[in-house]
């Protein structure tokens, strides 16, 4: 938050005291790995910013702060409340994700979660709010350590979940917490959940695996065994100030409950509604209330058999009470006309909007993924959802990247095209504010890409398990990992930004406004009187990787939502001007009195037809001005100046075009229209990234057929003489686009059908010279299809395992009955005998 918002919240938590919370802010979970169907941790958080007047609008940067040596004396110093702490001699590397808001003296870093080159990984904070008594004996400090300093603190030292816990103990003790917030650690052997209670005291506790946790804006734990070194970690005087504020509470068999001593008299709505959604999205057959006293931090499924996947929690996070049945409607819906009515007629009561886990004020929501079978370095995997958790997709990095894509880092405060926190905030804005036109066909689209992205992870998963025992080959892997991430990092911001354009298309064609720029001003913005509503430079200027000048061929650049024109765009700005260009075939409707040679029909601002000429938008920045480009007017406009708002991007949402009929600006388009299109291509369904043989049951997945013209064809062959003596399946794989043939794309995954009665032994690529390639593969659970990644299109074959074979390792798993017994000592003196006797023949030739 701001720095005046901080001391502000701080000034009113330590004298108002309020009992009820009131602040709506962040909301965690933990899902322990006996719970998971593949056996790993999750957890994470979605970081809430409804602080006016930027609710909802707080751009994030995810980046990697390397390694470094301090010299003795060096201090970190948060710009938020003055909290200063000495740097270590040398710090680790860690991945943040920080407000891009910093370092101007007005904000703090907030940092937020990351993992560390350890393995290590946290998130921080979910706020909380001690109750008025504690904070009277033990006050919050007001230079202690807050929640925008929390990561660059703890992160860079800390080489376990477990030391995490108790280094941030020991900075609690001595300097103090400037906050209460609950913090959660992890490492590959545990996970622990912290609550910081008040000034100094704080409680932590190791994560049972085969529980799960939701948790809101306030404290949880109740009776804790405080005596249990192993499994908790707390201050020596929790109980005593508890006692000694006259707010010592207990649970029904008398034990010291932490949560009522510490907490509220009773939960804040939005806690109460968020921590309710979850626990009943998560079990649905849970027995709690949504009247309940407390909610039980720790939870079992009422179902034993659950198992829980990536995707419920991505749900989790997203949920807006869907699966309530109407009893509540998120609040960010309160106003919201409904399709068909002019609000006149709505019939929700007020009691049922409630603050929804998917919320308006979502600014970054993460899942973690902790993978024990993962090399320790790897840290996990975190899915990164930058954005508003309702419509953003969950894109996956392991911990130990040594870079992050451009896109995560432009540090602009209003709407920036080259910035992936603003495109998908731009996203969410069309879908929340369009319901009747998108329903939930963006939020579809998202989940179709995540379940690509998810077997691509398990495949990479698989192919890096195998460095395990072996730190250094983990190392020495780092580039590559950070190649691949960043390779797909653009690749799918690509697609982003098609999408984005797409979107804003399909507004313009049913006549609604699309304004990213303006929308994402403050609230309190007030657009000047006179005639120019332009922000200001300092408002809306983008990234400085974003081109400021209009491409070498352009005649002028589109002003409305196109961020870099193609090299043949012909459509002027819409800015005044008094000399059009020579290939000009639109004059602005504003202020061009000379219409251009080629011109043959009137335009208007809010055409919103594509250049026939033009059919793709550049891509890359331009900083040379056009030849043939005419000097734009300086008169007032209503669109960002050319360097103010005309970034590069992949794609433009309205291109130019040699216009041969006229704008269609008078016609009134139906705005619940059942045919939504994007200027010639239907909003994209849910399986737009799939092709499938429906002769074999093949399927492929990639992003990139969501740009349409790709086909498959599959044909099966028998005679593979590569693949002679085995038993096989093999399929020549052929991938075309408009026809032609493709034999190298971006990574694309292939699910193959197998025989469940056999067991798959391997999957290989067969090359044009013969050659076999294995590659790493997934059976899936029923045991029916294997999936693996590739990039090139050719012949691949499924082998089976031989009957012997199978014998064979059946035989190693259990020795047959034949009559004699081999005890098990038996067999490991044997193997022991033969190592012992190897040796002893290796150090004979040694010293000869």
């Amino acid at each position: 938050m701001k720095k005046w918002l901080f001391k502000l919240s701080l000034v009113a938590m330590t004298f108002l005291l309020l009992p009820v919370q009131a602040v709506q802010a962040c909301c965690g979970f933990i899902i322990g790995r006996q719970l998971t169907k593949d056996g790993t941790t999750l957890f994470g958080r979605t970081e809430d910013y409804p602080y006016y007047p930027n609710g909802g609008k707080h751009n994030k940067n995810y980046v990697v702060v390397d390694a470094k040596n301090y010299k003795e004396g060096d201090q970190l110093e948060d710009e938020s409340n003055g909290f200063t702490y000495p740097h270590a001699a040398s710090e680790m590397k860690y991945t943040a994700t920080y407000d891009s808001a910093r370092g101007d003296g007005s904000n703090g870093a907030f940092g937020e979660h990351g993992f560390n080159e350890a393995g290590v990984s946290m998130t921080s904070t979910v706020t909380a709010i001690p109750n008025k008594k504690v904070l009277k004996t033990d006050p919050l400090t007001e230079n202690g350590i807050p929640e925008a300093a929390m990561l660059d603190v703890v992160l860079p030292r800390v080489k376990s979940a477990r030391e995490g816990v108790e280094f941030l103990a020991k900075v609690i003790e001595e300097k103090g917490s400037a906050e209460g917030n609950v913090v959660v650690f992890a490492d590959q052997n545990e996970t622990w959940y912290m609550e910081i209670l008040s000034g100094h005291q704080y409680v932590a506790v190791k994560v049972p695996e085969d529980k799960y946790a939701v948790f809101a804006n306030t404290y949880y734990l109740g009776h804790v065994d405080l005596n249990d070194k192993e499994n908790v970690i707390a201050s020596k005087d929790v109980e005593k100030v508890a006692k000694e504020s006259g707010n010592y509470k207990t649970d029904k068999d008398g034990n010291f409950h932490i949560a009522k001593s510490y907490g509220p008299e009773k939960y804040a709505e939005g806690d109460r509604s968020r921590t309710y959604a979850g626990i009943t999205l998560l079990d649905p057959n849970s027995k709690v209330t949504y009247e309940d006293d407390e909610y039980e931090l720790f939870r079992s499924p009422t179902d034993p058999n659950k198992k829980f996947t990536l995707e419920d929690a991505f749900a989790l996070q997203r949920n807006r009470f869907e699966h309530l049945n109407g009893r509540f409607v998120p609040d960010d819906q309160i106003g919201v006309k409904k399709q068909g009515d002019n609000g006149s007629n709505d019939t929700v009561r007020k009691d049922q909007y409630k603050y929804a886990l998917g919320n308006e004020n979502v600014i970054d929501a993460h899942v973690y993924q902790i993978n024990p079978n993962l090399p320790k370095s790897f840290g996990g995997t975190v899915w990164l959802g930058m954005g508003p958790s309702r419509n953003t997709p969950y894109v996956p990095f392991y911990g130990n990247v040594k870079d992050t894509y451009k896109a995560f880092k432009p540090q602009t405060a209003t709407y920036d095209p080259n910035s992936w926190y603003w495109t998908v905030w731009h996203i969410d804005q069309m879908a929340i504010n369009n319901q009747d036109l998108f329903g939930k066909s963006i939020q579809n689209h998202w989940k179709a890409l995540e379940e690509q992205l998810i077997i691509e992870q398990k495949v990479s998963d698989s192919k890096y398990a195998a460095l395990k025992a072996d730190e250094a080959a983990a190392k020495a892997v780092e580039d590559k990992v950070t190649e691949d991430a960043l390779a797909r990092s653009e690749r799918l911001f690509k697609q982003f930004k098609q999408y984005e354009s797409e979107l804003s298309a399909t507004l313009k064609e049913a006549g609604r406004t699309d304004d990213p720029y303006r929308a994402s001003l403050p609230d309190d913005y007030k657009d000047p009187t006179e005639s120019s509503t332009e922000p200001s430079k300092e408002e809306t200027k983008p990234s400085t990787e974003s081109s400021t000048e209009p491409s070498k061929e352009e005649t002028k650049p589109s002003t409305e939502s196109s961020t870099e024109p193609s090299k043949e765009e012909t459509k002027p700005s819409t800015e005044s001007s008094t000399e059009p260009s020579k290939e000009e075939t639109k004059p602005s409707k504003e202020s061009s009195t000379e219409p251009s040679k080629e011109e043959t029909k009137p335009s208007t601002e809010s055409s919103t037809e594509p250049s026939k000429e033009e059919t793709k938008p550049s891509t890359e920045s331009s900083t040379e001005p056009s030849k043939e480009e005419t000097k734009p007017s300086t008169e007032a406009s209503t669109e960002p100046s050319k360097e103010e708002t005309k970034p590069s991007t992949e794609a433009s949402t309205e291109p130019s075009k040699e216009e041969t009929t006229p704008s269609n600006t008078t016609t009134i388009v139906p705005t619940n229209s059942n045919s939504v299109s994007t200027v010639g291509r239907p909003v994209l369904p849910t399986n737009s990234y799939i092709l499938v043989d429906q002769a074999t049951g093949i399927v492929l997945q990639n992003p990139d057929f969501a740009q349409g013209g790709y086909s498959l064809l599959v044909e099966v062959l028998k005679d593979v003489k590569e693949l002679a003596g085995k038993d096989y399946k093999a399929y020549n794989i052929q991938l075309s686009n408009q026809n032609n043939p493709i034999h190298q794309i971006s990574p694309t995954v292939v699910t193959i059908p197998v025989n469940g009665q056999k067991e798959v032994e391997a999957v290989y690529g067969i090359g044009e010279n013969g050659q076999l390639e294995s590659f790493q593969f997934q059976l899936n659970e029923e045991k029916s299809a294997v999936t693996f990644t590739t990039s090139h299109f050719s012949t691949y074959g499924v082998v089976y395992k031989s009957a012997a074979k199978i014998e064979e390792k059946k035989g190693e798993k259990k020795l047959p009955s034949t009559g004699q017994s081999i005890s098990i000592a038996t067999m490991v003196g044997g193997v022991l005998l033969t190592v012992f006797g190897f040796g002893y023949y290796i150090e004979k030739r040694r010293t000869h």
